[in-house]
């Protein structure tokens, strides 16, 4: 006897709720763009030594996601722009891996303020862009 029949036509059908984490390594960007909101939405700290190791993917949209959740979860750029060169991002990614290693940014360690579901400061998660009115710091 199945313990979950419904789980398991959802999974026949390719209707999982899968771990956004497992989209973040998918080839289509939009898939992991989606999942960086996702994760950033629910507060997955865990999921921040992969989020910058996508500040370093050859997609604009997946790094500025990348960016903005980890502003998100840690308060913090490290001065990271995603529009610019890969020769001006390097140094800043450097110095995301350096305070990961150095343990001055903890995966699991909770920020104390969040912003509202379906919005990240002046982007909307629905992968819109810049919210009306927004700065676009």
């Amino acid at each position: 006897m199945l313990a979950c029949p419904a789980a398991l036509l959802a999974g026949a059908l390719g209707c999982t709720a899968a771990d956004p984490r497992a989209q973040l390594s998918s080839r289509y960007a939009p898939d992991r763009a989606g999942a960086i909101v996702r994760l950033a939405e629910r507060g997955d700290r865990e999921a921040i030594h992969a989020l910058v190791d996508l500040l370093e993917d050859d997609d604009p949209a997946v790094r500025m996601y990348a960016i903005l959740a980890l502003e998100r979860l840690t308060g913090e750029t490290r001065g990271y722009r995603y529009y610019d060169s890969e020769a001006r991002r390097a140094p800043a990614v450097q110095r995301w891996r350096t305070a990961l290693r150095e343990g001055q940014v903890r995966p699991g360690a909770a920020r104390p303020e969040a912003s509202a579901p379906g919005t990240w400061g002046n982007v909307s998660a629905d992968g819109g862009g810049l919210a009306q009115g927004g700065s676009g710091r």
